[in-house]
């Protein structure tokens, strides 16, 4: 692979030098052009005009998410310009329709995201296009990601490009990162429970050579105020009001690119992301834990070379990555030093690393009416695990070697008006897991799978700025090594279980285009359909521990609903509506019927942004409608809705704006998951330096 890079990048380095040089154009000699003679000898009549500087390339790049799968319904989020003093990832994704979070707390605390009722462990997250999920835990923690350096998300709902990496069923989210030379920005935000963040970011660029340097810190003190049940929630006569305890964190994240283009066509970009987390665990609001601590690191390297494509020739992409965890968990205290989350005592010391090549080959334009994509990759996963408090010797590492290749073709026989897409991957993974068994004896399962991943679309285009898109798809995901062999502790391991499989569809309408009086809008409507089969659960084994297991098929159906409308300058409306109906079909009598846990029949989010001058001002809503924390529906979450508000004021020619937000303003003491409270009332206020030629930031 490095000899593959090496001999590109000297290649373009080559063709760089060949090229004869273009010579550059001074702002004098333009404004001398401007008077030259004409043939006849006379002075040529003109008129030089200075032009403010229009900078397009996020919105070019906010296309990028659509030409990778134009028959996808997909969702683009920016991050950071919604006018709030503090953004979440959660509630970046909040915003788009068919999409769920669950949240174990308030902010830093472990969370996750569905996608049209996929378990989160079946939606993909990707950093720039590098797979966040691993073998050791298949689903990635929101919390842990790098928010301060978000840019955007890039939502696929179903239907993903094969060209990210394995398929899974639940479709895929990536997440861009900060990028442009010319950036330079500054924040620091101030909120209730003792929250902060601040992050600054600044490029430049020489030549054929620019760099980016992004840093950013959170934390929060997290000692909100919650209503208890006391652990008896279905007798309300002992609720009281309580105070989370344990519940800090503080988060920092870096960023560095720098990118090389020796001529035009060719790149060279190398990345690196860090992330450092430090938090209490506080466990459950009706009995907090005083003493439970996680700490997380993560470094992702990332090197591509890639070469446009010619007439001739296919465009070429080549990268590389790098990937390393480090988690320390402790939970040793409570009585008798079982651990205070009742999941025994843990004081585990988990190293996990992976390295990944991948090379991908385009030809846009192979006939006339054909595109073709093939890709490779290769990556390799290991895991080395050690807990010192659960009396159980260590297990050997455990690997995981993943092969894949993907074969992608559109065909557009009518032009824009219509794009066929078909394409397929087949992946393969080498398991070698190594647990501890009864008596500390050594387990070693050796298993090979094979996932096969097809999938079709069809974009008709049947007036101007009106679509009809349908996809299906089909894919799996492989149980990860927590699943596969447990923790030694409360988790037992299962060898023998079969990957999760899902057959998606949806057909849907899109609509963008200019209404009278200056207006813009754009409306998205989609039926979709999933089957999926052999999910798995993790079943109590026994008092003490649980086990993971192939135990059940579901149905699930909805509609999604997308508007925007932009009525005239300075007022934007947007809103995302979800009907979704998510039932289980196991053959487990007590299950079979009922609703899958965690997936409201409704959902529905609106926002009103309001710009005059050099204040601007938004509202939005959330609506989530019951739902149920087990497979029985017994334990019943009630129905809640949220309501936010900022105001913010622009000085100093718009290069700085102070922003006050008002977040959960009607005080509601809701959760998502049972006993996990999350935050009331909470007020944040920030000031945001923009010191780059293109001014601060702008709502779309």
């Amino acid at each position: 692979m490095i000899a593959l890079l090496s001999v590109l990048i000297f290649a373009a380095a080559v063709d760089s030098a060949a090229a004869p040089p273009v010579p550059a154009i001074a702002p004098a000699a333009v404004d001398s052009a401007s008077t030259r003679m004409d043939g006849a000898g006379a002075p040529r009549d003109s008129v030089v005009l200075t032009l403010p500087e229009v900078r397009v390339e996020r919105e070019r790049s906010l296309s990028e998410a659509r030409r990778r799968l134009p028959t996808a319904f997909v969702t683009e989020l920016p991050a950071g310009r919604s006018n709030r003093a503090i953004e979440s990832l959660s509630e970046v994704l909040a915003q788009a329709a068919g999409v769920r979070i669950q949240q174990y707390g308030g902010l830093g605390a472990f969370s996750t995201v569905s996608l049209r009722g996929a378990p989160a462990g079946q939606v993909s997250v990707f950093l720039d296009g590098e797979p966040l999920g691993s073998a050791a835990h298949g689903v990635v923690n929101l919390a842990d990601l790098p928010v301060t350096a978000i840019e955007r998300v890039e939502v696929y709902r179903g239907l993903a490009p094969l060209g990210l990496g394995v398929a899974t069923p639940g479709g895929a989210i990536n997440l861009v990162t900060a990028s442009g030379a010319e950036l330079r920005e500054a924040r620091v935000a101030r909120g209730s429970f003792g929250t902060w963040e601040g992050r600054a970011s600044a490029g430049s660029r020489r030549g054929p050579l620019a760099a980016m340097i992004h840093a950013g810190v959170q934390s929060s003190r997290g000692d909100f105020g919650y209503w208890s049940d006391n652990n008896t929630p279905f007798d309300p006569s002992d609720d009281h009001a309580a105070t989370r305890v344990n519940d800090r964190f503080d988060a920092g994240s870096a960023l560095g690119s720098l990118t090389w283009t020796p001529r035009r066509g060719y790149r060279a970009t190398l990345r690196e992301d860090f992330f450092r987390k430090a938090q209490g665990l506080s466990g459950l609001g009706a009995s907090p834990a005083q003493n439970p601590s996680l700490r997380f690191a993560r470094s992702i390297t990332h090197l591509e070379v890639a070469r446009e494509a010619g007439r001739r020739i296919p465009g070429v992409r080549l990268g590389g990555g790098l990937q390393r965890e480090h988690s320390r968990f402790r939970d040793t205290g409570g009585e008798f030093h079982v651990g205070e989350l009742g999941l025994g005592p843990h004081a585990s010391d988990d190293h996990v690393a992976a390295e990944n090549v991948d090379v991908t080959l385009e030809w846009p334009r192979l006939a006339r009416w054909l595109s073709l994509q093939t890709a490779a990759s290769a990556r390799s996963e290991r895991a080395d695990l050690s807990d010192a408090a659960d009396g159980v010797p260590d297990p050997p590492q455990s690997r995981r070697l993943t092969r894949g290749a993907m074969l992608g073709l559109e065909l557009t026989p009518l032009g824009d008006r219509l794009t066929l897409h078909a394409a397929r991957r087949w992946d393969r993974l080498y398991d070698r897991l190594r647990s501890s068994g009864v008596g500390g004896a050594l387990v070693a399962s050796d298993v090979v799978r094979e996932l096969d991943s097809p999938q079709l679309g069809a974009r008709l285009q049947v007036i101007r700025g009106l679509e009809v898109r349908a996809n299906w798809a089909r894919a799996s995901r492989a149980p990860d090594f927590m699943e596969l062999f447990g923790n030694q502790g409360s988790v037992l391991g299962n060898p023998a279980l079969r990957p999760e499989r899902a057959e998606n569809r949806d057909v849907g309408l899109a609509w963008s285009g200019a209404l009278p009086a200056r207006a813009h809008g754009a409306l998205e409507w989609a039926h979709f359909e999933s089957r999926p089969r052999d999910l798995i659960v993790y079943m109590r084994n026994s008092q003490n521990n649980v086990r993971a297991q192939n135990v059940s098929s579901a149905r699930i159906r909805g509609e999604e609903l997308t508007a925007r409308l932009t009525p005239r300058t300075g007022i934007a409306v947007m809103t995302s509506l979800t009907w979704q109906s998510a039932i289980n079909l196991d053959t487990y009598r007590f299950w079979t019927g009922r609703r899958l846990p965690q997936r409201p029949g409704r959902q529905a989010y609106a926002r009103l942004d309001l710009e005059r001058g050099r204040v601007r001002a938004a509202a939005d809503v959330q609506y989530i409608a019951d739902n149920y924390l087990d497979p029985r529906n017994t334990y019943r979450v009630a129905s809640r809705t949220l309501v936010g508000a900022s105001l913010s004021l622009a000085a100093f020619s718009r290069a700085a704006r102070v922003v006050l937000e008002g977040k959960n303003l009607g005080n509601s003491h809701v959760s998502d998951v049972g006993g996990f409270p999350l935050p009331g009332r909470s007020v944040f206020v920030s000031l945001d330096l923009r010191l780059g030629p293109a001014g601060p930031a702008r709502q779309p």
